[in-house]
């Protein structure tokens, strides 16, 4: 009975041992983990509990400016002055937005828009009612603001652009961030398109914050304290902004473009695409009207059209027609061809826009008088393939590598690229028309500037849209220069020699002259029956049925800056639309040319 008793005891001492190291144990862990929160984790509790009561919120800093090659403002911050509402301190929503629309209009939409955010915010958060009123609004509202109440005159921040439409489309435009979060707060707008996107990292800076006490409901009470960020970069670029005027004045409200880079450099003085829109109104919102009006232009006028836009080249492509032949050993500058007004080849005849053609000519006269016959011959005798990697070596469908967003790059074919496209073989009568830049070749505006700019210079010319520093320099081309002398006479010949397709828009500012290339390109198909009756002036012919005019130069001749390209859409003829807007532009850039290279002087 003691054994039993004995044993009934030492179980009974060994669980309740066990029991009180488990409950030491425990209490050990529990010691562990305040110290681990009190200790280690202390400061971390603490953040936390301050946010109870502390907000940080980020302020938005200036964004950085977008300046021409001279410093004048292509795009900057500006105040804007706005309307806004306070819902805690309005009896009814609708009063407030009735009392509103007595100093500035409120649709129907807007007051849609302004109901919809009120539920989503807090009572005493203030709602933008109206951005960017004018000031006579504006001062009306401060004026009335003791008897409207809840409703406040404040001033806010906007991106304005002070060139316009003439800007827009290489510019860009910002928009306004749509979500309230703190990426809103910190970045109010972003850039939408062109530079502005382009160069959103550097323009939009670092924001600061401000730490604010709040209480249960996250209303404000005070600030504590204020740090101010960091304001955006600004961008001096390679455009000038008188040149970009004088080029979209010139282009007079026609559908086109107008590029100038220089051929030393690779800057890009102007990049203009017309029609245009303004960016002023972008950058604060357009209606669902505005935006419709401008989709549904036949221009298109949001389409950049420097970047975007395709064309057959025409005529303007002959120079690289007439390098590939050269290069191909053959033929020479003193090949000549007898140009009777068409060309036979099979069973079609392919006609030379000189009805009663050129007569005999060489190769810098064919360039000059841009006789289709002769290329027509000459792109037969060279192939497709060899006309192909000259043309490439001219940036013919590459993309510039600028990084604008909505560059196209065009096509260039040959016999690889119609297999591949349309699963079938290359004939040699698409040869032929590729000789005269139609066909499947396609090309933007920029390209064409780039084509000039390498052709005048010799070397590889890359564009630039910043301002570049003078030790820029560019690989040689990897043609002979004798055979880049030629197309250069051809050119010079167009437009400085009595019977040049661009004679009547020669220039000479002070001693210097350009040399260009016209070029007209057709959009529709001529039927033998309407050649037969007479073909048709495009100025009969609905505007989307005109051929489209181009144009191509560089100057001075003797020593080539200002590579050019103008297209005018639909416009008929390179000689007689296309050639007097460049001709505009580059006299003006010829009498800015002393100012600009004794500036690059003084900075270099």
């Amino acid at each position: 009975m003691l054994r039993n008793r004995q044993t009934y005891t030492d179980i009974f001492n060994r669980r309740s041992l066990i029991l009180g190291l488990g409950q030491v144990g425990l209490l050990g862990l529990l010691a562990g983990r305040l110290q681990y929160l009190q200790i280690a984790q202390g400061d971390k509790y603490v953040t936390l509990a301050e946010d109870n009561r502390v907000n940080i919120e980020p302020l938005a800093s200036p964004r950085g400016r977008l300046l021409d090659r001279a410093g004048r403002v292509l795009a900057r911050d500006d105040q804007s002055f706005q309307i806004i509402l306070i819902p805690e301190q309005v009896e009814s929503i609708d009063h407030a937005l009735d009392q509103i629309s007595k100093i500035v209009p409120v649709s129907a939409a807007l007051r849609r828009d302004v109901l919809r955010r009120v539920k989503r915010a807090r009572r005493f958060q203030p709602i933008t009612v109206v951005d960017n009123v004018d000031w006579n609004s504006f001062a009306r509202a401060s004026l009335n603001e003791p008897l409207l109440d809840g409703i406040v005159a404040t001033v806010g921040d906007k991106r304005i652009y002070p060139e316009g439409p003439a800007v827009a489309h290489y510019i860009g435009y910002v928009g306004r961030e749509g979500k309230r979060d703190e990426r809103a707060r910190a970045y109010p707008f972003s850039g939408r398109s062109g530079l502005e996107k382009l160069y959103e990292e550097q323009l939009k800076g670092r924001p600061g914050d401000r730490r604010v006490e709040v209480n249960v409901m996250g209303r404000t009470i005070r600030e504590l304290e204020r740090n101010k960020g960091t304001p955006g970069e600004n961008v001096v670029l390679a455009l000038d902004r008188d040149v970009q005027q004088v080029a979209y004045d010139a282009l007079n409200g026609r559908s086109g473009s107008v590029v100038m880079v220089d051929c030393v450099t690779g800057e890009i003085y102007c990049l203009v695409s017309a029609p245009s829109f303004d960016p002023n109104a972008m950058a604060v919102g357009i209606d669902n009207q505005t935006w419709q009006t401008l989709t549904e232009d036949e221009k298109k006028p949001l389409m950049n059209k420097a970047l975007a836009g395709l064309y057959a080249p025409g005529s303007t492509f002959k120079m690289i027609v007439a390098l590939a032949a050269l290069q191909a050993g053959v033929a020479t500058p003193a090949t000549r061809r007898q140009c009777t007004g068409h060309y036979e080849f099979g069973d079609r005849r392919f006609h030379c826009w000189e009805k009663d053609g050129h007569g005999w000519l060489d190769m810098e006269q064919a360039i000059a008088h841009s006789c289709d016959v002769y290329f027509y011959d000459l792109a037969l005798q060279t192939g497709i393939d060899a006309i192909h990697d000259m043309a490439k070596k001219f940036g013919f469908g590459e993309a510039l590598g600028l990084g604008l967003e909505g560059e196209k790059k065009g096509v260039m074919p040959n016999r690889d690229w119609k297999r591949a496209n349309f699963d079938t073989r290359w004939e040699p009568g698409e040869t032929l028309i590729t000789g005269i830049g139609q066909g499947y070749i396609l090309t933007s505006p920029a390209q064409l500037a780039l084509m000039v700019a390498r052709i005048a210079s010799g070397h590889k010319v890359i564009p630039q849209l910043k301002r570049a520093s003078q030790d820029v320099t560019f690989e040689p081309l990897d043609i002979p220069e004798e055979h880049l002398a030629v197309v250069r006479r051809g050119m010079n010949a167009v437009m400085n020699v009595a019977g040049g397709t661009a004679f009547g828009s020669r220039i000479n500012v002070k001693g210097r002259k350009m040399a260009g290339k016209t070029g007209t390109v057709q959009v529709r198909r001529i039927s033998e029956a309407e050649r037969l009756a007479g073909v048709v002036d495009n100025a009969d012919l609905p505007w989307r049925l005109r051929d489209h005019a181009l144009f191509v130069g560089y100057a001075p001749i003797e020593a080539p800056r200002y590579a050019i390209s103008a297209v005018v859409e639909h416009g008929g003829s390179g000689s007689r639309a296309a050639a007097p807007v460049a001709k505009t532009v580059m006299a003006f850039a010829m009498g800015q040319m002393d100012q600009w290279l004794g500036t690059q002087e003084d900075n270099a």
